[in-house]
C-alpha cells in the first residue's frame, strides 16, 4: 500500500512494507529516504496545526496602520482613501493566513522520531485508509513475530513479552491471560 502527498514545495511518499514503513521526502533541500520499524511506532497519533505567524504579524501591522491613518484622517478632516491600501493588505494577509494553515497527523516512535502525514492530502479518505492499513500491518506483524509460546524461556520472560504486546494494543487482556495459562499448562506437562 502506498500514499503520496504533495504540497507546493515538497512531496512525501509512504510505503507499507512487510516489516517496516518506508518514508520518502523530496523538498528544496534534497531527497531523503528512511525506514521505520513497526516495533518502534507508538500506537497513537496526534493532530497538529501549523500556521504562518509572519502573515498574522503582517495582518496585525497593516490593520494597526490603517486604524492610525483613519484616526489621523478624522483629526485633520482629510479623506479616508489613504487607509484603503493598508486595509486591503491586512484583509489579504488574514485570508492567506487562514488558507495557508496546514494540519498534520503525527505518529511518534519510541526512539523519538516522528512520522508526519499532511492531513487531507491527497484526500481525507485516502489518508484514513492508509493509516488503517498501517495499524493493521503493524498489528499483524507484531502478532506474528512475538505472540507465541517459547518453551525454552521462563515464565517471567514470556510474561514480559506478552505484557509488551498488551501495552501496544496488539493483544487483548483475554488473550494475555489465555496465553499465560496455556504456557503454565504446557510447562507442567513437559518431562523434566
Amino acid at each position: 500500500m502506498e500514499l503520496h502527498q504533495r504540497t507546493l514545495l515538497e512531496k512525501r511518499s509512504f510505503f507499507l512494507l512487510p516489516n517496516k514503513l518506508k518514508v520518502c521526502l523530496k523538498d528544496a533541500r534534497g531527497e531523503y529516504e528512511t525506514y521505520i520499524s513497526y516495533e518502534s511506532l507508538k500506537n497513537e497519533a496526534q493532530i497538529c496545526c501549523r500556521k504562518n505567524i509572519q502573515l498574522l504579524f503582517i495582518a496585525i501591522a497593516m490593520l494597526s496602520l490603517a486604524v492610525c491613518i483613519l484616526l489621523q484622517s478624522l483629526l485633520i478632516n482629510q479623506g479616508f482613501y489613504h487607509s484603503v491600501f493598508p486595509l486591503v493588505i491586512a484583509v489579504l494577509s488574514i485570508v492567506l493566513y487562514q488558507y495557508k494553515q496546514q494540519s498534520y497527523i503525527i505518529v511518534k516512535t519510541h526512539d523519538f522520531q516522528k512520522v508526519i502525514f499532511i492531513k487531507d492530502r491527497p484526500n481525507r479518505q485516502a489518508l484514513e485508509t492508509f493509516l488503517a492499513h498501517l495499524w493493521s500491518y503493524r498489528k499483524q506483524y507484531l502478532r506474528d513475530k512475538y505472540f507465541y509460546i517459547d518453551h525454552n524461556h521462563n515464565l517471567q520472560q514470556q510474561t514480559d513479552r506478552l505484557r509488551w504486546l498488551l501495552e501496544r494494543n496488539i493483544i487483548t487482556k483475554a488473550e494475555f491471560k489465555l496465553a499465560q495459562e496455556d504456557w503454565i499448562i504446557d510447562k507442567s506437562f513437559q518431562p523434566h
